[in-house]
């Protein structure tokens, strides 16, 4: 069995499933829009390595994507701040491995059905009352270090993403002096990344391309 072999499983005995709830998609790829502006995503990821797939909750914005000229019907969570990886048991990091046996791999594809149904579906109700819990986030809370957990439960690394995030949410609630704090905490967060990778030659292909990158991060968090 490998990760082609078990998506035919997948479109067998999950795909179906998922569409009867009204998410779009094929393969390892699935999404449904909302309509509060928040786009679900969910997909299954083939190792590395082999033999195993992991899957992963996440969620993206709508009014975001529009900004970034991103096609949400091709986002995949890979591109997502806010996700969260599918178990059985509702926590920690898990694999489901492929067998050699067909009846095996098919358990392996409704216990991952019966993870999304019990645990995936709850983390996408955590964001149905958008712009909540967002709207509850202030400038101090970034201000004072550390990585964020969302509603204490999904921690955020990427500080840079998370204050554009919570600018355009701001922006779009009208509250234009908040979306300047966070934009604000957004540069600083930027210019502080910018002294830890720029650095050596200029002329290194290394420095030019995460040149661009920093630029292409400062005009995102600019408002205009």
């Amino acid at each position: 069995m490998n990760a082609a072999e078990f998506k035919k499983l997948v479109a067998t005995h999950f795909s179906p499933k998922i569409r009867d709830l009204d998410w779009k998609g094929s393969g390892f790829h699935f999404r449904k829009m909302q309509e509060n502006q928040i786009g679900n995503i969910f997909g299954i990821q083939g190792s590395w390595y082999g033999g195993k797939v992991c899957c992963e909750t996440a969620i993206s914005f709508d009014f975001i994507n529009k900004v970034d000229g991103i096609d949400f019907m091709k986002q995949t969570y890979a591109s997502c701040l806010i996700r969260k990886r599918l178990s059985p048991i509702g926590e920690g990091d898990h694999h489901w491995y492929f067998s050699n046996n067909l009846e095996k791999n098919i358990e392996s594809v409704n216990s991952i059905w019966k993870a999304f149904e019990n645990y995936g579906l709850n983390f996408y109700k955590d964001f149905n009352s958008f712009p909540y819990p967002f709207d509850r986030i202030k400038p101090e809370d970034l201000k004072c270090g550390g990585n964020l957990k969302i509603l204490e439960k999904y921690l955020v690394i990427n500080q840079i993403e998370l204050a554009n995030i919570l600018k355009e949410v701001n922006l779009l609630l009208g509250n234009l002096y908040l979306a300047k704090e966070f934009s604000l905490i957004g540069m600083q967060r930027i210019n502080e990344h910018s002294k830890r990778i720029l650095k050596g030659n200029k002329k290194n292909k290394y420095y030019i391309h995460s040149e661009k990158h920093i630029k292409e991060l400062i005009k995102r968090m600019t408002i205009h």
